[in-house]
């Protein structure tokens, strides 16, 4: 029975609650967003890259609560200071998180799971704490039921855990009532010390033993990265049977890739540049995937790396950037602000993509490509080395020169 609700009945709910409340509501998200756009200026919605059912990013809603007031140096102040009393008010009784009824009737949450946190949490969580995201991100959930902020990040993460192996419709309702409850009695709003919750640094050390998955030329290059941030090479696993029980790159390689699921669950990368293979391989991962940023690269705080994704060294990825799941950014590749580099993308090293450039899906730029702001690269395509995009690049193209021109249509997977 918890099993089709947990499949069929609970999206169906969701979608149908979320349908109801955002009609009823609708009246005062009017009044809301009219008082959000007087207090705090536009936009109106706060919208953030946050991860949902299996670590696949979504951008969440909200109404902003605080202002973006800086100190003389350009610097936001702390959260405290710009948050208003309406922002306080709209947080004590929940309804700043009112918009996210729309990413609940899309499909992106529930009303009730974990909740959606930051994208930089994924890789500080334990094994078990990544189970959280085995169910879609709730509006609220079992920690918000049973504490809210006052709660450590460890003890939401253990309700969490629990809700997920727990999941039913009579345990959503309680949480729903319990909910409710918290919000009338405005009990646990805020962190002691904090206006917000303080952010989770992980309950793990910094150094941290890594699998490795693929023992070719890139991943010298990973498990440089890796080393260079600290990570030991617990174990690299290779297709090639040439390889087992050899020592790649200081590191023993002890299998083939399906073997991996035999070893004690840790952290993960997928060192193949090859983006067909790269995504294979993330179908069949059970471990939790780890994101790679070189310590000589460059990312911008607002910028979203998903879940397995890897940025080399001397790389750069801009403000309000956007790099997908077990996505490539090479050595001194650049990506400028509001770019979109779909999941298993692969920008080439010396690669320098302008502002809100799109490169979708599985798509490769070769070494030194380029790409002018506003250019659209469709899922699967090819760039050729040194190429310059000028002109938008279809899905499932191969496209050379310069400026890049369509050498080759394939037919899609």
């Amino acid at each position: 029975m918890n099993r089709l609700y947990r499949a069929v009945g609970k999206p169906i709910l969701d979608r149908l609650a979320a349908s109801i409340l955002l009609l009823l509501l609708s009246p005062l998200l009017l009044v809301v967003a009219i008082l959000v756009r007087y207090q705090h200026g536009s936009p109106i919605l706060f919208r953030q890259s946050r991860p949902g059912l299996k670590g696949k990013l979504f951008r969440i809603c909200k109404f902003r609560t605080m202002t973006d007031q800086r100190d003389a140096g350009g610097n936001l102040l702390p959260d405290e200071q710009r948050l208003t009393r309406l922002g306080q008010f709209l947080r004590k009784s929940s309804i700043d998180e009112l918009p996210a009824l729309w990413n609940v009737l899309v499909g992106q949450m529930s009303l009730v799971g974990p909740r959606p946190l930051l994208p930089q949490y994924r890789e500080r969580y334990t094994p078990e704490q990544a189970r959280r995201q085995d169910v879609r991100p709730g509006i609220t959930g079992l920690a918000q039921a049973n504490g809210r902020n006052q709660l450590s990040w460890e003890q939401k993460f253990e309700l969490d855990v629990w809700y997920v192996d727990h999941l039913s419709v009579w345990q959503d309702i309680k949480i729903i009532w319990q909910t409710v409850r918290s919000v009338l009695v405005r009990d646990g709003i805020s962190h002691v010390d904090h206006a917000t919750m303080p952010e989770f640094m992980g309950s793990t050390p910094d150094i941290r033993q890594v699998y490795v998955i693929g023992a070719g030329g890139h991943a010298k290059v990973v498990i440089s990265a890796l080393r260079e941030c600290g990570h030991e090479i617990a174990a690299i696993f290779d297709d090639n049977p040439k390889l087992w029980q050899q020592r790649f790159a200081g590191a023993p390689v002890v299998g083939a890739v399906d073997s991996l699921k035999n070893h004690p669950p840790l952290p993960t990368v997928i060192a193949i540049g090859n983006n067909t293979i790269r995504k294979s391989i993330a179908k069949r991962l059970k471990f939790p995937p780890l994101t790679v940023v070189h310590p000589r690269a460059f990312v911008d705080a607002t910028a979203t790396l998903g879940p397995g994704a890897v940025v080399m060294s001397g790389a750069m990825v801009q403000a309000d950037a956007t790099v997908g799941a077990h996505a490539i950014i090479n050595t001194s590749a650049s990506v400028d602000h509001d770019c979109w580099i779909g999941d298993f993308a692969h920008v080439g090293p010396g690669c320098h993509l302008a502002g809100d450039v799109h490169l979708g899906s599985e798509g490769l730029m070769g070494a030194g490509a380029v790409a002018i702001p506003g250019a659209r690269m469709g899922s699967g395509c090819t760039l050729g080395a040194g190429a310059v995009v000028i002109y938008d690049i279809p899905s499932q193209t191969t496209a050379v020169g310069i400026p890049a021109r369509v050498l080759q249509q394939r037919r899609a997977a």
